[in-house]
């Protein structure tokens, strides 16, 4: 039976990764560094330490074929220093670990924000430019650790990068800043909209071609992983017919939401919340991608998106069966 081992297994991609991984007859090992909801009596092998020391990393794959990276600092202020250190360092002490531990194979969890986003008007695809010049800190550090990542593939130790656009589904316990979103719109707390929105993805199809990853991803290469594009309206009034309350009829223009997101961060700095939006936010909204294809990942891994409704559906269903709403 083979063993694989997961860094980040307490996120909403390692909470679906690992259970798929598991009815897939695999053995296991995760990283844990301070969260357990949803990794108990699973049968998992837990190592308890840090994305940011060799020695963890080399104990966590002690005995593994396959290394998920999934530990991120996901980010929506603009300058963040602890991203550089979870998003690109890890990456560097990971191939450190993994080449002393004979693993044979990385799964690299990078995200679509380490790419460029403009131009606009021509298909953002895996040839695009990596965002190693951006004043955003984690979309710096994403592809500064994707940078590594590709170049540190070899022979002894392959490597295979995935970049999910915006992630939603189930089995998300934390729950994620996208899962808080569907949650304040089912509750009617959101009281406007803003303009903008996101090419969503369904979590499942992500760890699917995580997966299919381990026999079938080229090493060396990277993959996009996307779904469809929708706006937060849009967002708002599926949540909405799938039982939630009536989707706010005000939309912002983007000047008030950029007031508003002043607003918001002083707020979050003085009490020590997640503002519910900050000006990084609004400029992922506003330059986000709407046509990122998935192609070459349809080819090599077989990948499949499900339908943007299916996957509001099972989310929503799933945090009311969880009591989330």
């Amino acid at each position: 039976m083979i063993k694989v081992a997961i860094t980040g297994a307490s996120g909403h991609v390692g909470t679906n990764l690992y259970r798929m991984l598991l009815d897939h007859g695999y053995r296991v090992r995760v990283l844990i560094h301070n969260r357990m909801a949803g990794l108990e009596n699973l049968g998992l092998e837990f190592v308890k330490g840090d994305v940011t020391s060799l020695a963890d990393l080399r104990k966590l794959c002690e005995g593994c074929s396959v290394v998920f990276h999934l530990a991120a600092c996901i980010s929506i202020r603009k300058k963040d220093q602890r991203c550089m250190a979870v998003n690109a360092v890890s990456c560097e002490l990971l191939l450190s670990a993994a080449k002393s531990e004979g693993v044979s194979r990385i799964i690299h969890f990078s995200s679509i924000h380490a790419f460029k986003q403009v131009p606009h008007d021509e298909i953002l695809d895996e040839t695009r430019d990596l965002e190693l010049d951006s004043c955003v800190s984690y979309n710096r550090s994403k592809a500064m650790g994707q940078k590594i990542m590709m170049e540190g593939s070899s022979p002894g130790l392959e490597v295979v990068v995935l970049n999910p656009t915006a992630i939603s589904g189930p089995y998300d316990y934390q729950p994620s800043l996208l899962g808080n979103a569907v949650i304040r719109f089912f509750k009617g707390q959101n009281p406007s909209l803003i303009p903008g929105g996101y090419d969503w993805v369904d979590v499942r199809d992500v760890c699917t071609a995580a997966i299919n990853a381990i026999d079938h991803g080229v090493p060396g290469e990277c993959y996009l992983l996307s779904g469809s594009w929708k706006s937060l309206k849009e967002m708002a009034l599926t949540v909405e017919r799938l039982g939630g309350r009536k989707a706010p009829r005000i939309t912002l223009p983007w000047w008030l939401s950029n007031i508003g997101a002043v607003i918001l961060n002083m707020h979050a700095t003085v009490t020590g919340a997640v503002p519910l939006y900050t000006s990084m936010s609004l400029d992922t909204l506003k330059e986000s991608h709407r046509n990122i294809s998935p192609a070459k990942a349809a080819r090599d891994l077989g990948y499949k998106s499900r339908p943007f409704e299916e996957t509001m559906a099972d989310t929503i269903r799933w945090f009311k069966e969880n009591n989330y709403i």
